[in-house]
């Protein structure tokens, strides 16, 4: 699987996805809920192809954005580089104190979880060749 194959270039995610902060700051659950948009950043980024062997690959490797805010109420990601690059967020959910949130474009889904209480973040691109997980944190804008 090569990393122009996989190229996530269409669709966003750092989250992460691979998203992480590290040191994302600790909050309240509102500041996670959807009730304010977030700053993410990805931290560790996986790729696996459909035989379910895995590498690390860094963001850049991938072309996932370093940053993505999540606009709630836009209902899209957007890269914080340019040129800007979204996408569309399908469906927000709430629960067990997570933020749920997927999306699908370009032959890809993606899911990204948001947990309300620490910020940190997983998350998945998908598509028919493999799959991309992503891990890091948020911190509300």
């Amino acid at each position: 699987m090569t990393t122009s194959t996989r190229s996530a270039h269409s669709l966003l995610l750092a989250l992460g996805t691979t998203v992480g902060l590290g040191c994302a700051a600790i909050a309240s659950a509102a500041g996670f809920d959807g009730s304010q948009d977030l700053l993410c950043a990805p931290s560790d980024v996986a790729q696996c192809d459909q035989n379910a062997r895995c590498d690390r690959v860094s963001a850049s490797e991938v072309d996932l954005p370093a940053f993505v805010r999540i606009e709630f109420g836009k209902k899209r990601l957007v890269s914080v580089e340019s040129p800007e690059r979204a996408t569309p967020i399908e469906t927000v959910r709430q629960k067990d104190g997570l933020t749920i949130l997927q999306g699908a474009e370009n032959g890809r889904a993606w899911s990204l979880v948001v947990d309300q209480a620490s910020g940190r973040m997983t998350g998945s691109i998908a598509d028919g060749e493999g799959v991309f997980a992503l891990f890091g944190a948020c911190t509300p804008r």
